[in-house]
């Protein structure tokens, strides 16, 4: 009986090992994928916060400039009205 259960606790043993290479290979195939897609859209992140960065501070400057030529013409023809009183 002693031969029997250490044959059976062995083999027992070696059937879970089996599974658990088994099922960190399946992990490990499951999560490369994931990883690759992660990397990707990490990269393509900050590519768009880079592009969305650049947009807003475009679209700061068309403002700040038209509002820039507009005081100017106000304050034009404000300098305008003063001298010729």
């Amino acid at each position: 009986m002693t031969i029997a259960r250490q044959n059976t606790v062995a083999s027992f043993h070696g059937s879970n090992s089996v599974n658990l290479e088994n099922l960190l290979k399946f992990v490990q195939l499951g999560t490369t994928p994931v990883k690759v897609f992660w990397w990707h859209i990490h990269a393509y992140g900050t590519i768009l916060a880079v592009m969305l960065l650049t947009l807003s501070s475009l679209i700061y400057l068309i403002i700040h400039r038209s509002w820039s030529k507009l005081l100017r013409v106000r304050m034009h023809r404000d300098e305008w009205k003063i001298s010729s009183k």
